[in-house]
């Protein structure tokens, strides 16, 4: 029996999906340009606003400002385009994505930051890293303005959230910095 679909009103949404069993979704840094490529395109035609995002080795973590129930099937295409991507690339013919991304609703400012401060230390806690803005496929450094985002980002409700005031990437960073919690991981 299918799975009913999910009822998905307007707001911002925590999505993250993980790789079929074991596997891992990003094998080298072709395969994260490659899905943050796709990802971008697939946005922009759904007509989704990407706030923050991580890509971790086997699975992904993105916010994201939606007006309906597009988000579903902008998953669905972004996961079968870069499976078929990536399987033809590394010579694999099986099911790359779990049966279904993780979806959860951001209903508040503070539950906002604390989802892009999670999606942020995500690596650090991995141990990919030691800072969250050394990780390079990740928006943390574009929302610290340490760079040009690689691809577009809607970063509205994250300055919102920070209060509309000029020095938001400043708080941005010192909420993202890493603390004795990352080491204990």
């Amino acid at each position: 029996m299918a799975r009913p679909p999910r009822d998905l009103f307007g707001g911002i949404y925590h999505v993250a999906a993980r790789g079929s069993d074991t596997r891992h979704l990003f094998l080298r840094d072709e395969d994260r340009e490659e899905f943050l490529e796709r990802l971008a395109a697939i946005w922009a035609y759904f007509e989704l606003a990407l706030l923050s995002y991580v890509l971790m080795g086997s699975h992904y973590h993105a916010l994201v400002r939606i007006s309906d129930a597009r988000l579903s099937q902008a998953l669905q295409h972004l996961h079968t385009e870069y499976s078929r991507w990536h399987n033809r690339r590394h010579g694999r013919s099986a099911h790359l994505f779990r049966a279904h991304a993780l979806t959860r609703r951001i209903t508040s400012d503070r539950q906002l930051i604390a989802a892009c401060r999670y999606l942020a230390r995500n690596p650090v806690v991995a141990g990919l890293a030691t800072d969250p803005l050394e990780w390079p496929w990740s928006s943390a450094r574009a929302h610290a303005g340490l760079e040009r985002p690689r691809i577009p980002l809607a970063e509205s409700d994250l300055r919102a959230a920070f209060g509309y005031t000029d020095d938001w990437r400043e708080r941005y960073r010192t909420t993202v910095e890493p603390d004795d919690e990352d080491t204990r991981a």
